[in-house]
């Protein structure tokens, strides 16, 4: 009992004091993962959706929900991006609620054979949160051994939701290659240091996230890519680290393009090592779907070998019809 109790506590604390939510196919919503991304795509608009349950075993599970659009357009020989990004995380267990929506701006830039991208991510946050569903210090019975939600729990300056403006910041560079392409991104997340909490007299401010990510699109044969991935993100002295690769071989089919499948390691760098993440895909004419599948190893699965995640990505991109180089004749006289 007692160890169910520490497990138990153990992940209310991280549900309801994680600062961002995060996704295992952190590579296919560019947006979440640094607002400069916004601008890698081929094509002229791109919609991106992706869907995330986790800890069904505990009967109340936590799902995470993001959907965002952008559209690329060329100014010159540079490109500008912009885009909306929604997001909804929800936890049953407290009827807990996180929503967000954001606007997104990048500005890339092509020196020599460099592409480099700016971008900025601006939005509202709102969290709510259930109170009679949870418990405080001050309704614990000595008497009975449990808690009675019918006691007033002492938190007079507590409110049930929360709204705040949020403000991203990323820069990404890329370069091609003769058969590889690395690209290299870092981004800064909550820079403007937002009031998140739902205590009216704390003076305690959200601290910003530090986030910097790699991959390589790397063609070992015509129709065979090797994808390495690596995301590292900190804040204060939390850290997560995730790595991986996939491997994709693009087919002669009009519909089926390509399938792929990887595998991906979440890890607290030092610390608990969290989870193995098996991925498996396919691209269907303009549509990119990924399925992945987190394999708890972290300590937490000494109590339940069964705790995992699924995640589902979806990925559409319409083409580009306009051309991104024009060539004017001009009569020599």
């Amino acid at each position: 009992m007692k160890q169910t109790l520490i497990v138990f506590f153990l992940f209310i604390g991280g549900v309801s004091f994680s600062q961002d939510l995060h996704l295992s196919q952190f590579y296919t919503n560019q947006m979440v993962l640094n607002p400069a991304m916004a601008s890698r795509y081929d094509g002229a608009y791109r919609f991106a959706g992706n869907y995330r349950n986790q800890w069904r075993e505990i009967g109340k599970p936590l799902s995470t929900m993001f959907l965002a659009l952008d559209k690329k357009i060329y100014f010159y020989s540079d490109e500008i991006d912009i885009g909306i990004l929604f997001s909804e995380d929800q936890f049953s267990g407290f009827n807990q609620k996180t929503n967000e929506i954001k606007l997104n701006g990048v500005y890339t830039k092509r020196v020599l054979n460099h592409k480099i991208s700016a971008g900025l991510q601006l939005g509202i946050v709102q969290k709510s949160t259930d109170l009679s569903m949870q418990t405080f210090p001050n309704q614990w019975v000595y008497e009975t051994g449990i808690f009675d939600n019918g006691l007033n729990n002492g938190e007079s300056s507590m409110q049930a939701n929360q709204t705040f403006f949020d403000a991203n910041f990323g820069v990404v560079w890329s370069k091609k290659y003769e058969k590889i392409t690395p690209k290299v991104g870092m981004s800064f997340f909550h820079f403007n240091r937002p009031k998140a909490t739902y205590f009216n007299t704390t003076t305690k401010r959200l601290r910003a996230r530090k986030s910097f990510s790699a991959e390589l699109d790397w063609r070992l044969k015509k129709n065979i890519i090797l994808e390495p991935k690596l995301l590292y993100m900190w804040t204060t002295k939390s850290q997560d680290l995730v790595f991986g690769t996939n491997l994709k071989k693009k087919l002669t089919s009009k519909i089926l393009r390509n399938v792929f499948a990887g595998v991906l390691v979440r890890t607290g760098v030092g610390r608990n090592h969290d989870a193995i993440i098996p991925v498996v895909g396919m691209g269907i004419k303009r549509f990119d779907i990924g399925f992945s599948y987190d394999i708890n190893i972290s300590s937490l699965s000494h109590y339940n070998a069964q705790k995992s995640s699924l995640e589902l990505s979806l990925v559409y991109t319409t083409p580009m019809y306009n051309p991104t180089k024009l060539s004017i004749p001009c009569d020599r006289y």
